[in-house]
């Protein structure tokens, strides 16, 4: 007689999820505009993803058009998808203004099991002195259910750059084709700070459907397109996929982008202080004059909110996809939210999830707002006219000193 199976141990419970607004804080939005980003955050990011397996958020984002159908909805054959809010459809001579976040994260593509070891590759970048220890969910890639979990053994760097994982304590069932990211909950609110596995990138997705709500709702009379991108974990590859295309211009003609991010915090940018306008990244700066529509945009809001709080920084701790666009040709600058425990990498080398500061994130929706709204700004930027201002000032001491000099030669 053949020995019986063994039944397959149980999956632990999920980590608890907390999505409620803080009880007290510095708001810049109103009460009905912050628990509509609530709302957005909560079924974005309860959408488990990982580079090249994005689908569930996709879907979210598509549910999102599709009950808006105001909205123009379009798709590359990358997957790539642009929400547009068209505003009253005449056309202005000016560039239009679009915001970029993407829909991926750092996670596991599980290979499958021979001789009882279990077996997944992870794409992104997390270091491999993290990954030894950490708990992993695994979703079927049909459904998003959860069937699996399972602890990460040992990790190898692959010539590829990814990471060849060996899986102990495996519950549940394997799924042909089902993706993994770490068990931790997918959104928590401490105090005023908002936790969760996947704070990069989608807290500023749901941000960007925010905003397209509020546009809508005021009717805004400009267009403003939401680009959503696929596999930017792993070197921009859906982002460049759009670009080399020359999908982007194609749908959108002459077009401006802001890419939003969640970055490493730093001792120029930190978590609490507000959302960060982000001049470059660790490859490159952005372009001037988006950067001065973003000051100008915050002084605004400044002046709206007495004591709005905004920082500017070089946000060097990793790169964006700000640099592709500008690379090919498409102006782009950037914002975005100072980010705890960076790719889930935590204290002493250990998995954690992902923290920014809640107050931080109304400030990026009220910061992307104000930029739409006063897109594209004066034909002449406000720093020039100050500059001028100053130089009819000194001019005179200018004028008399030259010639001095001239006799001089």
């Amino acid at each position: 007689m053949s020995k019986p199976k063994r039944p397959t141990p149980p999956m632990p419970e999920a980590p608890a999820a907390r999505f409620c607004l803080p009880r007290s804080g510095p708001s810049v939005l109103s009460l009905d505009d912050a628990e509509l980003l609530m709302g957005h955050t909560e079924r974005l990011l309860s959408a488990p993803t990982a580079p090249y397996a994005e689908d569930a958020a996709l879907g979210i984002v598509e549910a999102f058009a599709a009950a808006r159908p105001s909205l123009a909805r379009r798709r590359d054959r990358h997957g790539n998808l642009l929400l547009t809010w068209p505003g009253n459809g005449r056309a202005s001579g000016t560039p239009q203004l679009a915001f970029s976040a993407h829909l991926d994260h750092p996670g596991f593509h599980y290979l499958g099991s021979r001789l009882g070891k279990h077996r997944a590759r992870f794409h992104g970048g997390v270091p491999q002195a993290y990954m030894a220890g950490g708990e992993v969910r695994f979703f079927d890639p049909k459904t998003f259910a959860a069937c699996a979990t399972a602890r990460v053994r040992r990790a190898e760097k692959q010539l590829d750059g990814t990471l060849l994982c060996d899986l102990s304590r495996f519950r549940g069932r394997a799924r042909r084709g089902m993706f993994g990211s770490w068990d931790i909950t997918p959104g928590r609110i401490t105090g005023r700070r908002f936790h969760g596995r996947v704070c990069d990138d989608l807290l500023p997705a749901a941000a960007s459907l925010a905003l397209l709500d509020l546009l809508a709702a005021r009717r805004h009379p400009r267009p403003v397109t939401a680009i959503f991108t696929r596999a930017e974990e792993t070197g921009f590859v859906g982002c460049v996929g759009l670009l080399r295309s020359g999908f982007l211009k194609k749908a959108l003609g002459d077009v401006r982008v802001i890419g939003l991010e969640c970055s490493p915090r730093r001792t120029t940018a930190k978590v609490g202080l507000g959302p960060v306008i982000r001049v470059g990244d660790g490859r490159t700066v952005f372009d001037p004059a988006l950067c001065a529509h973003l000051q100008a945009a915050a002084a605004a809001l400044a002046k709206e909110s007495p004591g709005f709080p905004v920082q500017r920084a070089l946000m060097d701790g990793g790169s964006c996809e700000s640099t592709a666009y500008n690379l090919w040709g498409v102006p782009a600058g950037g914002l975005c939210l100072a980010l705890g425990n960076y790719h889930n990498t935590g204290p002493q080398s250990s998995i954690a999830a992902e923290y920014v500061d809640w107050f931080d994130f109304e400030g990026l929706l009220a910061l992307m707002l104000a930029a739409a709204v006063s897109w594209p700004g004066p034909k002449t930027p406000p720093m020039r006219n100050a500059l001028n201002a100053h130089w009819r000032k000194e001019y005179k001491r200018l004028a008399d000193s030259a010639r001095r000099t001239a006799h001089r030669g």
